[in-house]
């Protein structure tokens, strides 16, 4: 007699658990590499067992910016638990949206779905830019 309820719920639990979860969180730091002031915008895929790609980056202001890095290029696929991170120039952003670019930046997957940014309060003080070297900076 349960069985018509237990066998929904748990396609229902199987669906929760097999969806894709991204994260998308932006910090400012100091890019070591030619002492530049970046916003670096992280991507982290918290799915469990999915993989996830991101097709574009940009910032949501007048106007549109885009964040395109040699180092970094897109398309990017992301595999479960696998973080990955890019970055502008803090001076390629308008003046009047700098205090609000941790909430402004935004990631599209291969799915049409667009994420918003929320602002990154644990990184850690020092550290390597997830994704691979830099060069050429």
């Amino acid at each position: 007699m349960l069985e018509w309820i237990a066998t929904p719920l748990g396609w229902a639990r199987d669906a929760f658990l097999g969806r894709r979860q991204v994260v998308l969180k932006v910090h400012r730091a100091i890019l070591i590499e030619g002492h530049r002031d970046c916003y670096f915008v992280n991507v982290t895929n918290h799915s469990r067992d999915r993989e996830v790609e991101v097709t574009h980056i940009w910032f949501e202001c007048e106007p549109r910016v885009h964040v395109l890095q040699r180092d970094r290029p897109l398309p990017k696929r992301l595999r479960p638990d696998e973080t990955w991170e890019t970055w502008l120039d803090v001076s390629l952003l308008p003046p009047a949206v700098r205090d609000d670019a941790f909430k402004l930046a935004r990631a599209r997957l291969s799915t049409d779905k667009v994420l918003k940014s929320e602002r990154n309060t644990t990184v850690p003080d020092f550290g390597a830019v997830p994704g691979g070297p830099i060069g050429g900076v």
